[in-house]
């Protein structure tokens, strides 16, 4: 069997690019007219490639673009879930202060991102709209068990009462993105994320008592 020639390390990163400029600009283009109206057509002029040459980067077509936008999205975030969640030397309420702090700080650095998902990704979880939705719950579902891991072990401390852990762990993920979705709105002042962590903590982990 002949060996396959190796490819030049200058053709990889040519591919990267082009690849890297696909996903920015299908990520502009959904953000802007969200995923139903966003065409192929618009993606390739805004990524200065041929329509032909995003079917050769990207399986899939425009859906497999959305999924591939989405899988970078919800990469970060479950970087930030394992970083600020994962140290055991801290008590839990700080790391999810902390936590809380990044993702509104990659969100206000990402504000297109931010529209992508509170667009579409609350629909897309509960439709049944085959490898699609089932790619993004798995997804939802990774940065979840992230937050599960260390809240099972804070319970097992003692820092935190006894709770359904999962259950838990899906509030402590939906209250988030449902206040970041609260507060983007235009008539609101979205607060620093520092303030915006604060707030969330206090309130999910002191509920309302006086």
């Amino acid at each position: 069997m002949t060996p396959e020639t190796p490819v030049p390390t200058w053709k990889r990163q040519a591919r990267a690019l082009v690849h890297d400029a696909i996903l920015d600009a299908a990520r502009a283009t959904f953000a802007e007219h969200g995923y139903a109206a966003a065409t192929v057509d618009e993606i390739a002029a805004r990524a200065e490639v041929s329509k032909g040459t995003i079917y050769n980067y990207v399986d899939g077509g425009k859906g497999g673009l959305f999924v591939a936008v989405l899988a970078e999205h919800f990469d970060e975030l479950h970087g930030l879930a394992v970083a600020h969640l994962g140290p055991a030397d801290v008590p839990f309420r700080a790391r999810y202060r902390t936590f809380v702090a990044a993702v509104a700080d990659y969100f206000r650095a990402n504000a297109d991102l931010l529209r992508v998902h509170l667009r579409e990704v609350p629909q897309l979880l509960v439709s049944d709209d085959g490898e699609q939705a089932e790619r993004l719950r798995a997804q939802r579902d990774r940065i979840e068990t992230a937050i599960a891991a260390p809240l099972a072990a804070a319970i097992a401390a003692g820092e935190v009462r006894a709770v359904p852990v999962g259950p838990t762990a899906h509030v402590l993920f939906g209250v988030l993105m449902g206040f970041l979705h609260s507060t983007s709105a235009p008539c609101a002042a979205a607060p620093p994320p520092a303030d915006a962590a604060d707030f969330l903590t206090s309130l999910l982990f002191d509920g309302l008592a006086a």
